[in-house]
């Protein structure tokens, strides 16, 4: 229906802007799903083009109605969120074209402001759990547990994960190449637990030659060009496979529920900075642009701090609590 407004926009996105194919899929929809209430409030008609959008007036109006619209149908903050984030993108892109000669400024949701969600993690206690679920006695259960030690281990996105190959990874060095959003390049440490858990997973994995080759940092271009993690028939693993397989282990714990890759990258920079490291290391890690974004984790880890300061200091409870104890 909005092809040929669509296509050109989704275009400069991955061209010229270099945005992840996720991010792609989801401004798509958002956009669509703007220029649907477009048409049902009759202020554009199918099939949309460019000339329709350079006449588009009310532009505000019109985006209050969509936001209105999204409110009602009950969509969560962060969900509109992004929607507006979209559209925001959508109007700067009709700007840079010519199509619109000015849009509307300070785009917001008004009062109340953005909603600041505190991502959902696992205490250490409960992710050490989950990280022994996976029984190693089978290459699926080395997969898995390869799988996620390396998201807690590195703090992967799950899309990061999944698009690993062999040649992402020095193995006598003990890095890894990940390729995150905006197609911006970090390099990990590969240590520790997830060192070992990969090392046996390959093993398990690679024809013995091609597994001799890989440790000896000669294995062929082909070689390195494998997935690092196999679905079925030896294609490279679906993202809903992942999560599934975190589900299924986490479902094997009392009392846990909602667990997604998300949550271990999330566990990951929680525990760090609980365990002392710098935010600005954090944020290296997690391939965060801003640093903003990696200090939502800060909150976590106060209101931990703060816990333990009120159930360990003698001074930092209320004298009616002093008594009762004793």
């Amino acid at each position: 229906m909005f092809e040929q407004v669509l296509e050109p926009y989704l275009r400069s996105l991955e061209i010229e802007q270099g945005v992840s194919s996720h991010t792609i899929e989801a401004y798509g929809r958002d956009v669509s799903s703007f220029l649907e209430t477009a048409c049902a409030f009759g202020i554009l008609k199918l099939p949309v083009d460019a000339q329709q959008l350079s006449k588009l007036e009310d532009q505000r109006g019109l985006l209050r109605g969509h936001l209105a619209l999204l409110r009602k149908l009950q969509r969560r903050r962060t969900t509109v969120d992004r929607h507006l984030a979209a559209i925001r993108s959508f109007y700067k892109y009709l700007l840079v074209t010519h199509v619109l000669e000015k849009v509307p400024d300070n785009l917001s949701h008004g009062k109340g402001g953005r909603e600041k969600l505190l991502p959902k993690d696992l205490n250490l206690e409960l992710t050490e759990q989950l990280l022994a679920q996976p029984k190693t006695d089978s290459l699926m259960g080395c997969r898995d547990k390869a799988m996620l030690e390396l998201i807690y281990g590195l703090g992967l996105r799950l899309a990061e994960l999944v698009a690993l190959n062999l040649g992402s990874i020095n193995w006598n060095d003990g890095r890894v190449r990940v390729l995150g959003k905006g197609n911006r390049e970090r390099i990990l440490p590969l240590a520790g637990c997830a060192k070992t858990a990969l090392h046996d997973y390959l093993e398990m994995r690679l024809d013995p030659d091609v597994w001799l080759r890989y440790q000896g940092g000669a294995a062929q271009s082909t070689e390195l060009a494998l997935p690092v993690f196999e679905g079925r028939r030896g294609s490279r693993i679906a993202r809903r496979t992942v999560q599934n397989r975190v589900a299924h282990y986490a479902g094997e714990l009392a009392g846990v529920s909602g667990v997604s890759p998300h949550t271990l990258r999330h566990c990951f920079a929680t525990h760090l900075l609980e365990g002392g490291a710098g935010i600005r290391v954090v944020q290296e890690l997690l391939g965060h642009q801003n640093l903003s974004t990696t200090q939502i984790y800060t909150h976590l880890s106060r209101g931990r701090l703060k816990e333990s300061f009120t159930n360990a200091h003698p001074r930092a409870r209320s004298k009616n609590k002093q008594e009762n104890d004793s």
